[in-house]
């Protein structure tokens, strides 16, 4: 009876070396741990090294027909199981350190940009629905139309719409509230997953698949 190896692969594999093994990009597991380490260690994609005009990432789109042709050169009669992707995306990420200056430049950069957009945005928002009228007409309501200066309602919708925006995105300053992710990292799992998509739907198409 031969024997069986289960591999599972997930969607988006990162790596930063150019020499990828199946180990690299997949979880194997075979009873015979021989077999499962040998499988670990083959060699499934070579990624050309363009010496200095090399690129910092790559992304290249395989199939799992690729590993199982790469297993089959080494164990002809071995079974493979698949539990993972059928089709998945080796991204090669050229590692290099960066000065920590310029990643505080970039981050207060970033953070500025940030902080403008937001302010616009909020500012047009309330002169768009004349949010100054509607706390005048509140006063009016209540009798204090001639109140002055900081008053009660715009103190309060301050306050409020800054915990509003720390509860929306789950965190400030570091800090998380709790465990689950942040609006922006749901957008960023969205958006990876339609690239990750279009890239494999693209490579079928024009028939770039990697064997």
């Amino acid at each position: 009876m031969s024997e069986v190896v289960y591999i599972q692969i997930n969607r988006n594999i990162e790596v930063s070396k150019r020499n990828i093994t199946i180990g690299d990009v997949a979880g194997v597991y075979c009873n015979d741990k021989k077999i499962e380490n040998d499988i670990k260690h083959i060699c499934i994609l070579e990624l050309k090294d363009a010496g200095e005009n090399k690129r910092k990432k790559e992304r290249v789109c395989m199939s799992f027909l690729a590993v199982v042709k790469a297993i089959s050169r080494e164990y002809p009669d071995i079974e493979v199981n698949n539990l993972g992707e059928n089709d998945f995306i080796v991204d090669y990420i050229c590692e290099k350190k960066h000065s920590k200056t310029l990643q505080v430049i970039l981050i207060a950069f970033v953070a500025l940009f940030t902080f403008l957009g937001s302010m616009y945005a909020i500012m047009a928002y309330n002169n768009d629905v004349n949010t100054i009228e509607i706390f005048d007409k509140v006063y009016e309501i209540f009798g204090a139309q001639e109140a002055q200066g900081a008053k009660l309602l715009e103190i309060t919708y301050g306050i409020g719409l800054a915990l509003g925006i720390m509860v929306f995105y789950n965190h400030f300053a570091g800090v998380r509230f709790s465990s689950d992710p942040t609006p922006i990292e749901v957008e960023m799992d969205k958006y990876e997953k339609d690239v990750d998509d279009t890239l494999i739907d693209r490579s079928a198409a024009v028939n770039e698949e990697i064997s």
